[in-house]
């Protein structure tokens, strides 16, 4: 049986995916955190990864925003020697000598080239998920981060949790649905698929289309697990009366939600962070991700902090910083 997710141990968030991530969440009532961050930006703090930063303060989960299935690294780690061959192939090669300056040395000995999803969870002991970009025609992201069977599988190969699917105005409801129908039939019934639309993705000025309740039907028809919406506050339109009945139409139709700050308001003031998840807690979603708009490839540590402890508390957000793989 599930346990919530707040309370398992950093082993347990390791392997967490597929049907007892969901019943993990929905155990969780609504306390669940999810912090992204750039895996190809350098660390905030020396000698410590983004990833167990945003952990340490407090995150249940990380998720990884630009991560390449093909060319997967991670900066923070000390980067595989298969890394340093793959990047070499395509005319980048970075293998210091000794005779390199000592901090400079180190700062390219810790790019992570060729570290995966899998040794940053067991690392740091949480969940981690990664988001792809969505297939259509004139996509023109790189192979290992487009949404196709071939990638996704890589991915979950490679540790991760979930696949999360963003819309943006390029993209029309039925691509984003045709995407998560094509993966949940190459990949069954097991894996999560996250879908929807992050705070810029609305189309039209004050009446974005992910708002739509047939957009969120589509999208669960399709197989999506988790549905994907704006915090409210974090753009026009974004009220909380139809974020609400979003996270309403979700949960009638038997999918969790999952409420987002992406539009660099992760970077505002701790007051307006904590305004922001508060609010997004009266939606009644199970999910809540604070975005990577910080200095470096992720939110400040105080505002995930202050996030965290807005959404579950002291005990729960202090259980989790104690708790390290």
């Amino acid at each position: 049986m599930a346990s919530r997710i707040i309370e398992k141990h950093p082993s347990e968030l390791a392997n967490l995916g597929g049907r007892n991530l969901i019943e993990s969440l929905r155990q969780s009532g609504g306390r669940a955190i999810a912090a992204e961050i750039l895996p190809f930006k350098p660390p905030l703090i020396e000698g410590i990864n983004n990833g167990a930063l945003a952990a340490s303060s407090g995150a249940d989960i990380i998720h990884l925003n630009h991560y390449d299935t093909k060319k997967p690294f991670i900066a923070g780690f000390s980067s595989t020697q298969q890394g340093i061959d793959t990047w070499k192939k395509m005319g980048v090669s970075i293998v210091p000598t000794h005779e390199v300056e000592g901090p400079i040395f180190k700062f390219l000995s810790n790019l992570g080239l060729g570290v995966t999803i899998r040794d940053l969870s067991v690392s740091i002991g949480r969940t981690v998920g990664v988001g792809l970009e969505v297939n259509f025609d004139d996509a023109d992201a790189p192979k290992g981060r487009l949404a196709t069977p071939e990638s996704v599988r890589c991915a979950f190969e490679q540790g991760a949790a979930y696949i999360a699917l963003v819309g943006t105005p390029a993209h029309s409801p039925e691509v984003l649905a045709r995407n998560i129908q094509i993966l949940r039939s190459a990949l069954g019934s097991e894996p999560v698929f996250i879908a929807g639309r992050m705070p810029w993705g609305g189309s039209r000025f004050g009446c974005p289309d992910f708002l739509y309740s047939q957009e969120i039907e589509g999208l669960i028809s399709a197989g999506a697990d988790i549905i994907m919406l704006p915090t409210p506050g974090t753009m026009p339109g974004a009220t909380m009366e139809v974020i609400t009945e979003a996270v309403e139409t979700a949960h009638h139709l038997g999918a969790l939600a999952e409420v987002t700050i992406g539009t660099s308001q992760e970077s505002a003031d701790e007051d307006t962070v904590r305004r922001l998840a508060l609010d997004g807690k009266l939606t009644g979603a199970d999910l809540y991700q604070i975005g990577d708009g910080g200095y470096g490839g992720m939110a400040m540590p105080e505002n995930i902090l202050a996030f965290s402890i807005a959404i579950k508390g002291k005990p729960h957000t202090y259980r989790r910083i104690a708790t390290f793989a």
